[in-house]
């Protein structure tokens, strides 16, 4: 690793060169290039001029563990998206795409609550926002699915219950 200025540039080169593999539907490329941004921008914390790059490294990484999680959606690994989500959240809990990144993964791991907490949050802050609400239709699907799920679970208690209290009335 070389000096903070070279290590704080490197990681934004990286972090450009994995948006463009992105862009190019390089998913592994793209990756690669995110992980070796994180790698110069963590580097930055054990610098003296720490205070120097704090704010600006910090937005940076907010911006990589984004871009992370859209690759991971776009391959449907649900735990990683949620996993670098949760990075993201840690340094900027207040960030839109976070959240929404998040409350998609949440869903897909049917943590259905979770995700519309925070996909409300989200659109609470951008009324317009179609993807979102695409988002929170599916959860209500998703909520349909599990009340039906939880009738027929019910049901077929019933049934037994009833059965075996049939056999209990006729064994007297």
């Amino acid at each position: 690793m070389g000096t903070p200025d070279e290590n704080y540039d490197k990681g934004v080169e990286y972090r450009l060169a994995g948006n463009e593999a992105f862009k190019k539907q390089d998913y592994k490329q793209a990756l690669q290039n995110y992980y070796n941004a994180l790698l110069h921008l963590k580097a930055l914390g054990g610098t003296k001029e720490k205070e120097k790059y704090k704010e600006a490294s910090e937005t940076q990484l907010v911006m990589i563990y984004n871009n992370m999680t859209a690759v991971f959606a776009k391959q449907e690994r649900w735990d990683r998206v949620l996993f670098y989500a949760k990075k993201a959240a840690e340094l900027d809990p207040k960030n839109t795409k976070t959240k929404f990144r998040m409350g998609q993964a949440y869903l897909r791991l049917e943590n259905i609550d979770e995700a519309k907490t925070l996909l409300e949050q989200v659109l609470a802050e951008n009324p317009g926002d179609a993807l979102v609400k695409q988002e929170l239709s599916k959860i209500a699907v998703a909520n349909k699915q599990r009340e039906e799920k939880e009738k027929m679970i019910y049901r077929a208690m019933m049934t037994k219950l009833a059965q075996e209290n049939e056999k209990d009335e006729s064994s007297k």
